[in-house]
């Protein structure tokens, strides 16, 4: 075939999706949305569609005692419209970012075509008007204002088309499930001191279609089985404690036995009663901190990823001290560099454990295809997570659009110096004597902060929080009530040391699924305070307890 009769064939070639009568519909709106216009106001120069459709099943169990497994589908809708021109538009100003989110409230729960194309319709001609106004506050604001360098609002990038399979549904037997949980649960009435207890299961499965008027479409599709066992109760004086362990599975096969689910909700309940029985701290703490198990990971969700993340300032915004200010400057130890690859869609630790990570995808919001950046290198910040809303210092796309701007997908932290935990604990110890502390802090568990933390200051997450004090004689005394108090980015410049031991967390942050792989990490100073609260008094009668069968 010569090369004229291939591009004319090309050109003739239906584009990926074609028999998708919803993408085509959502192409349709998208088209008709490019021609709107207002009298004395600009057309959209851009316009993109999302319709996201999601079935999931789920139920659990508490005690020994079923209740009904429920489940359904939805659609999720989402456009967005930009006006004037790439250099300057509508959005960027004042927390108007373009994108509002999945959903309005009013959504079909079904692919009926006709009533996609009516909801996207109304839509678009809401977000029309809006974006008029937007862009004419915008420009009210610029001739009130000097702005140094005016960043463009939007930025180029290679309309891609990914149309992969839709995949269905797993089929799952419902009953069999509801029987697994219940036998599971049954396990909490061996405990007397949970008020709460429950063990869930959870089936997702959905589909994340998209046009944009440039020429970009996509559709992919992501299933997720997900265990949960979590349990409640109050210490002594009052303070509520908890205690949970969840695990997330692309098929139903990686999730445990019946016999492994049982022995965890087993390990649930021991450990709320020994966090029951633990002392609460006296004192505040200020003094060194070692993050490791699944804490660790979370840790650089918490004091890397999320502050990397939406590194786009909206015009008149007046946030000093982020961490996106030190690009090409160390902003951590020389021993650390950070890694973020969302094309990676597992992982395999050393001892061979292979594992799904759920912080991949094939394409990003933007329709742009990721690619893997290195956020740190040998302690020197190097770029940041970038949707195609440009930045003064990095005015290009990589691949990490999530929701409305640039965000987290695969996080991996390396070391060029790890350390056995053991020598991590014995420097702890050591570093606590310097503060004039007979014990150092260790955190096993730290929840990943949803929230962008605000100019310089990082605030770590503390709920739940899983603590031990560790002594030079090498006892380690669980302990509860900490709170972490504010802190700065230099945190990451007080890593003393990293381990040789990395560990996969699987999460959310800010609706996305992302994942971090970290080993342990050891910070020289960190300020927790002791729990202040007044707690409400424990029930004045005990549970009733049934015999465990």
């Amino acid at each position: 075939m010569s090369a004229l009769l291939a591009a004319l064939w090309l050109a003739a070639a239906p584009p990926p999706g074609a028999d998708d009568p919803v993408l085509q519909a959502m192409d349709a709106e998208v088209k008709r949305a490019m021609t709107l216009k207002m009298s004395g106001a600009d057309k959209p120069y851009y316009a993109r569609a999302y319709v996201v459709s999601e079935e999931n099943v789920s139920g659990w169990a508490s005690f020994g005692a079923l209740f009904p497994f429920s489940g359904g589908r939805q659609l999720k809708l989402a456009t967005a419209i930009r006006v004037g021109t790439p250099a300057l538009d509508n959005t960027n100003f004042q927390g108007e970012l373009g994108f509002g989110g999945l959903g309005h409230g009013a959504d079909p729960a079904e692919e009926d075509v006709d009533a996609i194309r009516r909801a996207l319709w109304l839509a678009f001609d809401g977000d029309y008007k809006k974006a008029v106004e937007q862009i004419a506050r915008k420009k009210a604001w610029l001739q009130a204002n000097q702005v140094k360098d005016l960043v463009p609002d939007w930025g180029p990038a290679r309309a891609e088309q990914v149309v992969l399979a839709e995949e269905p549904m797993p089929a799952i037997d419902g009953d069999a499930w509801g029987a697994r949980v219940k036998k599971a649960s049954m396990g909490c009435r061996a405990f007397k001191s949970p008020q709460a207890c429950v063990v869930a299961f959870r089936l997702k499965r959905g589909c994340q279609r998209f046009v944009a008027s440039d020429g970009a479409r996509h559709r992919f599709c992501e299933t997720s089985f997900e265990l949960t066992v979590s349990a409640q109760g109050q210490g002594p004086d009052g303070m509520p404690v908890g205690s949970e362990w969840k695990q997330l599975a692309r098929t139903e096969a990686e999730l445990p036995t019946d016999e492994q689910l049982v022995n965890q909700v087993k390990q649930t309940l021991t450990l709320l009663e020994q966090k029951l029985a633990a002392a609460a701290p006296k004192e505040d703490y200020a003094g060194p901190v070692l993050f490791t198990s699944e804490a660790a990971p979370a840790f650089f969700l918490s004091s890397l990823a999320a502050p990397l993340a939406q590194p786009r300032e909206p015009l008149g915004g007046r946030e000093q001290g982020r961490l996106i200010e030190r690009l090409g400057k160390h902003i951590a130890v020389s021993q650390l560099t950070a890694v973020d690859d969302p094309t990676r869609a597992s992982w395999t630790s050393p001892s061979g454990v292979t594992t799904p990570l759920f912080g991949y995808y094939p394409v990003d919001d933007d329709g742009v295809r990721p690619q893997p950046i290195t956020l740190v290198k040998e302690g020197v910040l190097q770029t940041l997570f970038m949707s195609r809303i440009p930045t003064r210092s990095v005015p290009l796309t990589n691949g990490h659009a999530r929701g409305d701007q640039g965000a987290v997908g695969n996080l991996f932290i390396s070391t060029s110096q790890p350390t056995p935990l053991a020598q991590l604990k014995k420097r702890l110890v050591e570093l606590a004597k310097e503060e004039d502390s007979d014990f150092g802090l260790m955190v096993l568990k730290l929840p990943p902060n949803a929230e962008r933390s605000t100019g310089a200051q990082l605030q770590l997450p503390n709920l739940p929080l899983l603590v031990y004090r560790v002594y030079a004689d090498g006892r380690e005394e669980l302990v509860r009530g900490y709170a972490f108090k504010p802190a700065t980015f230099r945190v990451l410049k007080d890593i003393v040391g990293l381990g040789d031991d990395p560990t996969l967390l699987n999460t959310e942050l800010r609706g996305q699924s992302v994942s971090a792989v970290a080993p342990s990490v050891l910070v020289k100073v960190l300020e927790l305070a002791r729990p202040r609260d007044d707690f409400s008094k424990p029930p004045a009668l005990a549970r009733p307890l049934v015999p465990a069968k």
